[in-house]
C-alpha cells in the first residue's frame, strides 16, 4: 500500500526538496497550496483536517517545513513581532492534533524542522529563535506522550540555500562569505527520521552533516 506523507511549505525549499524525495521513494505527498491551507489564518487548519477526514484518506507522515524568517533589533522588536512567529507555531499544534488519530491508526511519524537558532539564539532573531526552541520542546513533548504509536522527530538545520537562506544572509544573519548547505541534506536527514524507528530525536544539520543537537547558550 502506498504511504502517504503530508508537508507543511512543500512548495519550495527544504518542503520541496523532501517532497521530490519521498516521491521517488514512493511515498505519495500531499503539499497543500497557501489558498488550502494557510497556517497564519486561525481556522484554517481546522477546515482543512476536516476535509481530509470526510475523505477517509490515512496518512503515514506529516512533515511541518514551513516557517518564516525574522530579523530585527530587541529594541524594535513589538508584541505583535512575537505573535506573528506563534501563529505559525500553533498552526503547526493543532496540524499535529488533528491529525494525530490517523497517524496513531498508521503508527506513523511526524518531523518538524526547527533550526540552529534554538540552540544558539543570535543576533536580532529573539521571535524566530524564541519560537523554533518552543517547537523543539513541542515535538519532545509529544515523543514522550505518544511515542508507543506515534513518533515524533526535530531536525535543526543551518544556514540552507533556500528563499529563508537568504533572507538570513540579507538581514546580516549569517556571514555575507557563508556557503549554504544545499535544500537536499537537510531533505535526506528528514526522509532518515521519517523511515527509521527513531523518537524523540533532535538532529541538527550543518555543512550537510547530521549530528545529535545538543543545547549551548
Amino acid at each position: 500500500m502506498t504511504q502517504i506523507a503530508l508537508l507543511t511549505g512543500g512548495s519550495r525549499g527544504i518542503g520541496a526538496a523532501t517532497a521530490n524525495m519521498l516521491r521517488v521513494r514512493g511515498w505519495t505527498v500531499v503539499a497543500p497550496r497557501r489558498d488550502e491551507l494557510d497556517l497564519s489564518v486561525f481556522g484554517s487548519v481546522r477546515y482543512f483536517s476536516s476535509a481530509w477526514t470526510l475523505l477517509r484518506m490515512p496518512l503515514d507522515a506529516l512533515v511541518m517545513c514551513a516557517g518564516e524568517w525574522f530579523s530585527a533589533p530587541l529594541a524594535r522588536i513589538s508584541d505583535s513581532d512575537y505573535l506573528r512567529q506563534f501563529r505559525v507555531f500553533l498552526s503547526h499544534e493543532n496540524l499535529v492534533r488533528a491529525f494525530l488519530p490517523r497517524l496513531e491508526d498508521a503508527r506513523g511519524c511526524v518531523v518538524a524542522v526547527a533550526s540552529t537558532r534554538a540552540f544558539t539564539g543570535g543576533m536580532e532573531t529573539a521571535p524566530y529563535s524564541v519560537v523554533k526552541a518552543a517547537l523543539v520542546a513541542l515535538m519532545q513533548g509529544f515523543a514522550r506522550e505518544y511515542g508507543r504509536g506515534v513518533r515524533f522527530n526535530i531536525v535543526a538545520p543551518g544556514l540552507t540555500d533556500t528563499d529563508l537562506g537568504k533572507q538570513v544572509v540579507a538581514t546580516s544573519g549569517a556571514q555575507p562569505d557563508a556557503v549554504p548547505q544545499p535544500a537536499e541534506a537537510v531533505a535526506a536527514e528528514i526522509v532518515r527520521l521519517i523511515e527509521s524507528g527513531d523518537n524523540g530525536r533532535v538532529m541538527r544539520v550543518v555543512d550537510g552533516v547530521a549530528t545529535e543537537a545538543k543545547w549551548s547558550w
